[in-house]
């Protein structure tokens, strides 16, 4: 009998990469969650044979008849649209923060996800792409990580008001993005080599994962494996330093080394209000307290005990074309 995988995030790295592994897996069917069934994204999906269905994270009411049928959920938000749409500036509460706004958003959107998923009576497996609590994991050193801190209370939510949900739930901890490097990592090209700087030390290893790629084969892992997994997002474990080093080596040119920053010195480079302390404080956090927070129910993904196909930093700079970022 062929299972229904219901995508939502269909349109971003996580959940394409999900709907174009699984629209292949024998045995699998996928439904994509969209606004606009219309939209060329949309279009491009049904043309692959993928099932799309009209629903909105922030209408309850339209969610709970895309989900019926499905065996399993992939959930997965985004706190970075209404962040960098100028119209959220209007909605803010008074002393309310861009960060703490779309945190709420992100927040609402989960829930209302968790809310239709616990009524769907077929609902084998959920699996959930979220990140830690900072703040908490930080005993309250780290206040500001908005993007991290909605999809974490959105995951307690689901723990604690759904206890049957709960025991059909994985996690995706999702590693950081390779494909920054392409655009949002700014290498300093010097007299002595190429330099990177980033708040933190540069030696801790950290998760980066290939996320248009190996999200799906992170799923298809969970979902062979008894629910209660908690897995980091990572191809490989590998701090900033040593991916500069991996990079200088494969582009041939010369490698100058890492600048620690602070908080507020990274701040000072970010010209988007309140970007550059969101995402210093999350820097930070990962590097004094681990990625996870030391949670120890967190593994790797070749610690699943099934086999799962992740991509290496070299495999992936090896990949990309860098002549844009070489000619800068």
């Amino acid at each position: 009998m062929t299972k229904l995988l219901v995508v939502i995030g269909i349109t971003g790295q996580q959940g394409g990469s999900v709907a174009s592994l699984f629209s292949q897996e024998p045995g699998w069917k996928v439904r994509g969650i969209t606004r606009n069934p219309s939209s060329p994204s949309a279009l491009a999906w049904i043309s692959k044979g993928v099932e799309m269905v009209q629903a909105d994270l922030n209408e309850p009411s339209t969610l709970l008849s895309a989900f019926i049928g499905a065996t399993a959920l992939f959930v997965t938000t985004n706190f970075w649209a209404p962040f960098y749409n100028p119209r959220t500036l209007s909605l803010l509460k008074e002393n309310q923060t861009l960060g703490e706004y779309c945190s709420d958003l992100e927040f609402r959107a989960a829930k209302n996800a968790f809310d239709a998923a616990s009524q769907v009576q077929a609902l084998e497996r959920i699996v959930v792409s979220s990140l830690v609590d900072a703040e908490k994991l930080s005993g309250g050193k780290y206040k500001g990580v908005y993007h991290w801190e909605g999809k974490a209370a959105a995951l307690k939510y689901l723990k604690e008001t759904y206890p049957d949900l709960a025991g059909k739930l994985s996690v995706v901890v999702m590693g950081n993005y390779m494909g920054n490097w392409l655009e949002d990592l700014k290498l300093r090209k010097t007299e002595a080599g190429y330099r990177l700087a980033l708040v933190g030390s540069g030696t801790t290893p950290l998760p980066h994962i290939d996320a248009e790629r190996d999200t799906g084969y992170i799923v298809r892992a969970l979902l062979e494996c008894s629910p209660g997994k908690t897995v980091l997002g990572a191809g490989e474990m590998i701090s900033w330093s040593d991916m500069l080093k991996v990079w200088c080596e494969v582009n041939k040119v010369e490698f100058g080394g890492f600048d620690p920053l602070s908080v507020d010195q990274f701040t000072r480079f970010i010209p988007v209000p309140g970007l550059g302390r969101e995402l210093g404080e999350m820097f930070a956090f990962m590097d004094e307290f681990g990625y996870a927070g030391g949670d120890p129910d967190v593994v790797r993904p070749s610690e699943l005990g099934v086999p799962c196909s992740v991509t290496s930093w070299k495999d992936w700079v090896e990949r990309k074309d860098w002549s844009k970022v070489l000619k800068a």
